[in-house]
């Protein structure tokens, strides 16, 4: 008599060759469920709420600058992610962003009428677009994401790894960059004194002409740079910030020594004024070299595009201004990330 199906399933477990190949699978399974599971990195929950907090400062950011007209509908979008994305990597990348655009907005405002004179599409908000914002904030963004995914937690300089320590001061570099150019546009462009070309230092050319400084737009492209270095630098975690509940609590306050927060601040603070400053001049160059520039002969203005009644005072016109601001604060990142060894070895 051969075993059927039947007297094979009664067959206690120990002697039934069926369950146990039944037993063997769902173990064999099980154990793979929770090996998958425990692979997965536990995110922290300090991660979580910041990531929160991120999203609901992003839309509240964003909604206020398309009611105040500083951001299009696109730019409110791509200011909502690119803010989100920065609070989610560490909070002092979330404010120096924000410290960015929300100086940047309020100088737009300053003098606005005089601006809407001497340059076309000067609006009192500035309604910035998509490309605006990703211009002065995606590369910044994306060195914060690689850091944080390969790198780790932010913290201070020279704590962790080179890459890690390049990817700070280009971040930092990149938004000192945004902020000199932005400050001396907004507030160069109101000088009392003509600006000169900086490729023809001799000669004096409208307010608002590309390639065009003057000694109050030097002095707020470093103010701009110094104060975007200062802001990521006060905000390393462990510093000042560590004293405010929502950035972590005072418990953090021991991993930094104030020797290492002095260095901190140091080497971010001349980070962002040789980023401001300096990216400041590489834009006005970019500007004056391979931007065009035309000049409205019946509004006696400057022109965005070329038109009827425009006449071309500068440039080739090979780039558009954004391109030429992804260029500057590229090449300004890419500068800083490449001086890190050598700068901290210096500081």
């Amino acid at each position: 008599h051969f075993p059927t199906q039947r007297d094979i399933e009664i067959l206690p477990p120990a002697a039934n060759p069926i369950a146990q190949r039944r037993h063997h699978q769902t173990t064999s399974t099980s154990l793979q469920s929770s090996q998958l599971i425990s692979a997965i990195p536990a995110v922290p929950a300090t991660d979580i709420i910041r990531t929160f907090v991120g999203i609901v400062l992003a839309q509240r950011i964003s909604n206020s600058g398309l009611k105040k007209r500083s951001l299009s509908k696109s730019g409110a979008l791509s200011a909502f992610a690119v803010a989100s994305l920065s609070l989610a990597t560490s909070w002092r990348n979330g404010v120096t962003l924000l410290a960015f655009y929300w100086t940047s907005s309020k100088l737009t405002r300053v003098g606005s009428k005089i601006k809407g004179k001497l340059e076309e599409g000067a609006t009192e908000g500035g309604n910035r677009g998509a490309s605006q914002v990703f211009a002065c904030s995606l590369i910044a963004v994306i060195c914060a994401c690689i850091r944080r995914i390969v790198v780790g937690c932010d913290g201070p300089l020279g704590s962790g790894s080179l890459l890690g320590d390049q990817l700070t001061l280009a971040y930092t570099a990149f938004f000192a960059c945004c902020a000199g150019d932005t400050w001396a546009s907004e507030l160069g462009v109101l000088s009392k004194s003509l600006p000169r070309l900086i490729i023809k230092p001799w000669k004096e050319v409208p307010p608002g002409t590309n390639g065009g400084i003057s000694l109050v737009g030097l002095a707020a492209s470093a103010a701009g740079g110094i104060l975007m270095g200062l802001f990521h630098g006060l905000f390393v975690p462990g510093g000042i910030a560590s004293l405010l509940p929502l950035f972590g609590g005072s418990s953090m306050l021991s991993a930094i020594s104030f020797a290492q927060f002095q260095r901190e601040v140091l080497v971010l603070t001349f980070v962002g004024f040789m980023g401001g400053f300096g990216g400041s001049l590489l834009d006005s160059l970019l500007g004056a070299t391979i931007q065009a520039t035309y000049y409205d002969n019946e509004a006696k203005k400057i022109a965005k595009r070329e038109g009827p009644t425009t006449t071309k005072v500068g440039g080739w016109g090979f780039l558009s201004n954004e391109m030429v601001n992804v260029v500057s604060t590229a090449i300004s990142a890419l500068v800083a990330g490449l001086v890190a060894r050598p700068l901290l070895n210096c500081i």
